[in-house]
């Protein structure tokens, strides 16, 4: 029988939760302050606690820090009732296993312990009317996670706000889902829940958004990552303007091979967009891989630049990762007036006049055409699957990279009914 110990303050709290977990077969220790929760944790050496953030005298990360001398390898579960994204980061970075906020949903609650008592081998953990899941499959593409939670800060392109993100291995036939921070609810990675694709890739639930996806979902792309929880606020973080950190950020985490497989979708037939006029086209025909090539055309500073990239994980982060979003001082100017744009920096986007970019050094000559290749790396992972196929672009953007996504989904939805 595994031993909890839940450390809060409210005493609805200690009894509700204590009696759910007793009911499902835990042996429950309570304490009402941190002292006593010490305390306790000292002698009865609980496989798992339950640790509320905000308590007099010793708050929540005081106590969590403490346990952490105590025992480096400590599940601790922070939870709170004024959750913040900042507030979680920072506990997952003291060392917590996850952070749930409150009112508390005894579905997560369970199914984190699970988590953290069997490693990510049990419950799925999202719920039955969000999960999409992944396309199961040959072995020749095995499922993976990461291997331990990380935490990163940083600033939200159209927001300009200050945030972070959290993110956690998950079990098997997950797929990658985004937990909106404090309002707990889940939104799956998957084009059913994009929302806005005019300047950014976005997914929206019930009640909540996660804005400007498209560089984490290309990392998790080509680092064949298919299973992973993102707890974030309103806006994945743009850090520098491309996905380098996010690149740091899976190898610091370790990339796990799964058991099960995930079934690509090998594409054999061309597909072509209609009508996108303007000499802009987006086709995706029968290839041995999964490869891009992308044409941008554009009056001076730009110029036409082209680039072809059928290359893996390696050639991604040396090639394509490092490239950043780029825009016109005019874009910004009218972003702004529709409330978007306002965390471009000096530091995280490329700016350019008329005449020249004015604020950096470009990376790559054809910096520009390899940011559009980015993006449509990270908007076709979206179907939730591995793709096997040659697209083919010119002058498109997220609305066109989505239609695509859009039209291989009929395609991936008729492969599984015929099987």
């Amino acid at each position: 029988m595994s031993k909890v110990l839940i450390i809060d303050d409210e005493k609805q709290i200690l009894d509700s939760l204590s009696a759910i977990l007793k009911d499902d077969g835990f042996e429950v220790f309570t304490a009402k302050d941190g002292r006593e929760g010490l305390k306790l944790f000292d002698t009865v050496k609980p496989e798992i606690v339950l640790l509320d953030v905000w308590m007099p005298e010793l708050d929540g990360l005081q106590i969590l820090k403490m346990i952490k001398e105590k025992e480096k390898d400590a599940i601790v579960i922070v939870i709170s009732g004024h959750g913040t994204i900042s507030t979680a980061v920072e506990a997952v970075k003291v060392g917590a296993y996850d952070f749930l906020e409150k009112p508390l949903s005894i579905d997560k609650v369970l199914e984190v312990i699970s988590r953290g008592l069997a490693g990510e081998d049990k419950k799925t953990g999202v719920a039955e009317d969000v999960k999409v899941g992944i396309s199961k499959g040959a072995d020749t593409y095995k499922q993976k996670t990461i291997g331990k939670s990380v935490v990163v800060y940083g600033v939200g392109l159209h927001s300009g706000v200050k945030t972070g993100m959290i993110l956690l291995p998950m079990p098997e036939d997950t797929g990658i889902v985004f937990e909106h921070i404090p309002d707990g609810e889940r939104i799956p990675a998957h084009v059913d829940y994009v929302f806005s694709v005019g300047y950014a890739s976005s997914v929206k639930g019930k009640k909540c958004q996660v804005r400007t996806i498209e560089h984490l979902l290309a990392t998790c792309h080509m680092y064949g990552i298919t299973n992973l929880l993102v707890k974030v606020s309103e806006e994945v973080p743009i850090f520098d303007g491309s996905a380098l950190e996010m690149c740091s950020n899976m190898e610091e985490a370790g990339i796990v091979e799964q058991k099960k497989g995930v079934g690509p979708l090998k594409i054999d037939t061309k597909i072509s967009l209609m009508n996108l006029g303007e000499g802009r086209y987006l086709t995706i025909e029968p290839s041995t891989r999964f490869e891009v090539e992308y044409i941008l055309d554009h009056p001076a500073p730009i110029g036409r630049q082209e680039y072809h990239f059928a290359g893996d994980k390696d050639d991604f982060l040396k090639n394509i990762a490092p490239a950043r979003t780029f825009g016109f001082i005019k874009d910004f100017e009218r972003l702004a007036k529709m409330g978007l744009g306002s965390g471009g920096r000096i530091n995280n986007v490329i700016l350019l006049n008329e005449e020249e970019v004015i604020n950096t050094t470009l990376r790559f000559p054809d910096e520009f055409v390899r940011h559009k290749v980015l993006d449509l790396i990270g908007d076709i992972y979206l179907l939730n699957r591995p793709v096997i196929g040659k697209i083919s672009a010119k002058q498109t953007g997220h609305l066109e990279n989505i239609a695509l996504v859009k039209e291989l989904k009929k395609i991936s939805a008729r492969k599984n009914e015929t099987g």
